[in-house]
């Protein structure tokens, strides 16, 4: 099921399941923005990413001598939120810990998800909750995924055309994936620039280019036909970059808060690196937001 808020300019879907984006429409030019799934490409548009980004290592961790198992990108994106509040322009969605979840992930929580209008800024705010009596460790970001200009060149997509922006020149740190791109493996200079060109020849090198994002506050999304798509992060930890190979004509930008698994990583959750640890009773705000 999908709800929707909009305003004079923009007009905003959201799924139930996951809690995340369905659509981002335009009302002016017309236009969807987000990306809409078609048959031999990506079948999702947004995840709502919590308690674990993409895959643990030998796809499973351990708690106080117990093992447990997560799916890929957490618990979030496979369960119904509750609609807690909605009027024209806002929506706030729940996503509560029950006996299901505790199974996979054994940490009481409370994960709320709000969409909110401004003119031509859409703001996504999430907060989590330790509702809890130990110290709840947790992985968190976004997954949203925008419509670019493409050529068919005999059934692969040509993103040619398509950049990121910066508003200066930032020094980035590009995080490393091992060959499978699933696994952190380190670090490495990616030089000086204003920029990124989208090109298939980029997502052939790196499945998921992702770069340290303590200089990244802003970016814009340029489409080929000169549109754009401003983004804002406030205090996000990593920047990232993703297509489905071949036959994806879209981008997803997404902002996290921490990594998947490194390729050495301990297989207890408190020990696992760049992991989020959130007191009992205590709440961690992350937000975001996109401007026409």
């Amino acid at each position: 099921m999908v709800q929707y808020i909009e305003n004079q300019y923009l007009k905003v879907g959201v799924h139930l399941r996951g809690g995340s984006l369905a659509s981002i429409y335009d009302k002016e030019k017309e236009e969807e923005l987000l990306y809409q799934p078609k048959p031999d490409s990506w079948q999702g548009q947004d995840i709502a990413i919590f308690p674990f980004i993409a895959r643990l290592k030998d796809k499973v961790y351990t708690h106080k001598g117990q093992q447990y198992s997560l799916r890929n990108h957490g618990l979030a994106r496979y369960y119904d939120f509750a609609n807690v509040s909605k009027d024209k322009i806002c929506l706030r969605l729940r996503f509560e810990s029950d006996e299901r979840t505790l199974a996979e992930y054994p940490f009481p929580f409370v994960f709320d998800v709000e969409y909110a209008l401004e003119g031509k800024t859409l703001r996504i705010a999430y907060r989590v909750r330790n509702i809890g009596a130990e110290t709840m460790p947790f992985g968190l970001g976004a997954h949203p995924a925008f419509q670019l200009d493409c050529d068919d060149n005999n059934g692969e997509w040509v993103l040619d055309g398509n950049q990121i922006l910066f508003d200066h020149p930032l020094d980035l740190q590009q995080v490393m994936f091992e060959e499978t791109g699933s696994f952190i493996v380190g670090e490495r200079p990616y030089g000086i620039t204003d920029h990124v060109e989208l090109s298939r020849a980029l997502f052939r090198q790196y499945e998921t280019v992702a770069f340290r994002a303590e200089e990244i506050s802003h970016a814009t999304l340029k489409r080929k036909n000169g549109r754009k798509i401003r983004f804002d992060f406030p205090n996000i930890q990593y920047f990232i970059l993703w297509t489905f190979p071949k036959n994806g004509d879209f981008v997803a930008i997404e902002p996290w808060m921490s990594l998947p698994d490194f390729l050495d990583a301990p297989k207890e959750i408190m020990e696992k690196k760049t992991l989020i640890h959130l007191e009992p009773g205590q709440t961690y705000d992350f937000s975001y937001s996109l401007s026409i």
